[in-house]
């Protein structure tokens, strides 16, 4: 997310704050390449220029802060600006305090309006409520399927049409989701459709769903719709695959809409309340450890967590507790989308690079998964004839088992240096450890 862009502002502050002393021509240097990097970054150039003068307006002529210094006091203020720049929003979604509350997606066709509706709805049953998605973009039935068999999958209520306000209150959920039509293109028939839905529902927020790898196109949707059809905020999808980041760093400034969630993966829980400080503390990569936390609370079997750690105190680790950890790894997302939320994540980041990390974890519950009962709860007793048929059954080479075999004893041993002087700090690395690749 916003690789690109973290890149070329860290290279462009870091001639900044690698200086003891602030001058001048430092700071002029520096901010042209801030300049630059949020240029090729796609942000609208008027948007640019009003940023690095306001970054230029709070380090001139300004006090340094105590215990800051003159170029820590450059970065806070760079910070700042992005943090205003993106819209400084932290809320979620606005409940109605007169049930139900109705939000009403619009976008573009193929923007992901279907996917997002059912992950705002998990979203809402996180909160506590009872959400239903209602589809009603009938010119395309099989967008009523999709949402109809990814809420079936979800256990989210569905229902067809403006009636679904009617099944949401026999159901007793007090949350829909309209998903409406959307078109290839905006135009005045989609904009009445949408306006006429307004005045028949009573909607308590409209959110416009735009994907963020289009970049300016996605500022040019949220102008017209804004204008037409009036708008609560943005719901960016597709933002994990954004290197550049020039839709979300333009829409508060160009359409004056706030980016109120991002989409950060493929999977139904990958739908983040877009909260404008963190975003910015990872754009300049230092990290965004709370959202890592309230992840881990959301995914992590803690119980499940708590046995892991028991065994490889004890020395008892099992390619079971092994298994365990991989899935619960997974569950986060994926590696690179965790990184990012670790200080500094972007260095280790960097160093997995062309590395197929999701493919290699796939590789290794597959090997796993070929192993007999007896086989994980004791691997001692591996020895070369079960490699070879393990290495059969999960598709691999008898190295790739020894590799395995050889994370395993690492996690074990670092368990046994580490465990002693207090608790196990997460989930122990598991790449790196068992020889190259693992």
């Amino acid at each position: 997310m916003f690789e690109a862009l973290g890149d070329r502002l860290a290279a462009a502050l870091k001639k900044i704050t690698g200086r003891g002393v602030l001058r001048p021509e430092d700071v002029d240097a520096g901010l042209r390449e801030v300049r630059l990097a949020l240029l090729e970054a796609d942000v609208n150039f008027r948007v640019v220029k009003e940023f690095v003068e306001r970054v230029r307006a709070r380090i001139t002529g300004v006090e340094i802060s105590p215990g800051l210094t003159a170029p820590q006091t450059v970065v806070k203020a760079v910070n700042d600006e992005l943090v205003e720049l993106l819209g400084g929003n932290a809320e979620g979604l606005r409940y109605s305090p007169q049930p139900p509350t109705v939000a009403m997606l619009v976008g573009l066709q193929g923007s992901g309006k279907t996917t997002t509706a059912v992950k705002l709805a998990l979203l809402a049953r996180r909160d506590g409520h009872r959400p239903l998605v209602a589809a009603l973009d009938f010119r395309r039935p099989a967008a009523v399927e999709q949402l109809k068999t990814l809420a079936e999958r979800e256990k989210i209520a569905f229902g067809k049409g403006e009636e679904a306000l009617a099944d949401a209150a026999r159901l007793s959920c007090d949350v829909v989701i309209l998903d409406t039509a959307g078109r290839l293109h905006v135009d005045a028939d989609l904009m009445d459709e949408l306006k006429q839905l307004k005045e028949r529902v009573r909607v308590t927020e409209t959110l416009l769903v735009a994907d963020s790898m289009t970049g300016q196109e996605a500022v040019k949707v949220g102008e017209a719709f804004g204008k037409a059809v009036g708008l609560d905020g943005v719901i960016l999808t597709k933002l994990d695959g954004d290197a550049r980041g020039g839709a979300a760093l333009s829409l508060r400034a160009a359409t004056g809409q706030v980016i109120r969630f991002a989409g950060v993966g493929e999977k139904p829980q990958d739908l983040e309340v877009f909260r404008a400080e963190r975003m910015a503390s990872r754009i300049l990569g230092m990290g965004d450890v709370l959202s890592l936390i309230e992840k881990a609370e959301r995914t992590l079997d803690t119980e499940k967590a708590a046995e892991v750690e028991r065994h490889l105190r004890a020395g008892q680790l099992s390619f079971d507790d092994f298994l365990a950890q991989i899935r619960q790894l997974r569950g986060m997302g994926s590696l690179e989308g965790v990184l990012e939320m670790v200080p500094g994540g972007g260095a280790l980041k960097g160093q997995l690079s062309g590395a197929d990390t999701e493919k290699e974890m796939k590789r290794m519950e597959a090997i796993i998964l070929s192993m007999t009962p007896r086989e994980r709860a004791h691997p001692d007793i591996i020895d070369g004839k079960r490699k070879r048929r393990i290495a059969r059954g999960s598709g691999v080479q008898p190295a790739d088992i020894n590799r395995l075999l050889k994370a395993r004893d690492a996690m074990q041993q670092l368990a046994k240096q580490f465990g002693r002087k207090g608790k196990l700090a997460g989930i122990p690395r598991i790449y790196g450890q068992g020889g190259a690749g693992w």
